[in-house]
């Protein structure tokens, strides 16, 4: 990682910003490791079994995951990454507005998922998601977004699903602080896809609307998904796919000569300590100027 690229990770971290230890740490132990010593030093507790992994056990769950989720890198390895490919585009937290597509679910707030470093480097964060990661807004809700970007400023979406592993690497499992035990993760998505393969019909519910919308699109998907030979995974694969498709067709790029920019993946809730990671799927820039500019090969 180059110093600039360093110090713009470092400045996400609060009353630590720039410290030139960590900067001098960050250069020898590899962003990986970096990435896991930041953690620490968030003083974030987590449970007795979950503190018992640490690095050995863990380095098991980051090899599932990358073998299982080729591409998935660690939030505080992407973060950099993300920002020089945006350099170019003038695009800097003093000019534009933040939102994201994510699930409700809270370990997706966590200080290691890039969520909540992007939160921290543009300053504020308007939500859009609802449980799944789909943009349950809509595209009135992206229009009062929008509507609030600075003058001849721009637009940021993170969006996508998410999957937690437990620190045995199940997929689909998340060791929760307080719990003795894991659950699922995301509970929402893996809760539709066991509705569509119950045999039991169920119709839409007005007072259940994100999940019924969850339902009906993965319901196509099901039969692919039950062939899988890494189910969990497949599932939240899907899973993106339609959550970008909505993304997608309710944006657009008419609140001025600003840039639109789509950042979409997966992100992953690794076991305590270590960050989350995200698989970046989808990273363009467009305007009212210009069409979609792909910029996935950049963060990869």
């Amino acid at each position: 990682m180059a110093p600039r690229a360093l110090s713009e990770v470092a400045a996400c971290h609060g009353p630590r910003k720039g410290h030139p230890k960590l900067l001098r740490a960050a250069s020898l132990l590899g962003p990986a490791v970096f990435a896991a010593a930041l953690w620490s030093l968030r003083e974030t507790s987590a449970p007795k079994e979950a503190q018992s992994i640490l690095s050995s056990s863990n380095r098991g769950v980051v090899g599932v995951v990358a073998h299982s989720m080729p591409g998935a890198v660690s939030s505080y390895e992407l973060l950099p990454k993300v920002l020089k490919a945006l350099r170019p585009f003038n695009i800097n937290p003093k000019d534009t507005i933040y939102g994201q597509s994510i699930c409700s679910d809270e370990i997706n707030n966590e200080k290691g998922q890039i969520s909540t470093l992007l939160s921290n480097y543009y300053g504020k964060v308007f939500p859009m998601g609802g449980i799944g990661g789909a943009p349950f807004v809509g595209r009135t809700g992206f229009g009062a977004f929008s509507a609030h970007v600075p003058d001849n400023g721009h637009v940021f979406v993170l969006f996508g699903p998410h999957i937690g592993f437990s620190p045995f690497s199940e997929a689909g499992k998340f060791l929760r602080i307080g719990q003795s035990r894991t659950s699922t993760a995301c509970g929402a998505v893996i809760a539709a896809y066991n509705q569509v393969t119950s045999g039991t019909v169920m119709g839409d519910d007005p007072a259940d609307i994100e999940q019924s919308w969850l339902r009906n699109r993965l319901k196509a998907h099901a039969g692919d998904i039950a062939k899988s030979s890494n189910l969990m995974v497949e599932l939240v694969l899907r899973a993106y796919k339609e959550i970008e498709k909505e993304v997608l067709t309710i944006v657009n790029t008419k609140y001025g000569p600003g840039n639109l920019v789509l950042l979409g993946g997966i992100q992953i809730n690794m076991p305590y300590p270590t960050p989350g990671f995200f698989l970046p799927l989808h990273f363009t820039v467009r305007s009212e100027r210009s069409g979609a500019i792909d910029l996935l090969p950049s963060i990869k």
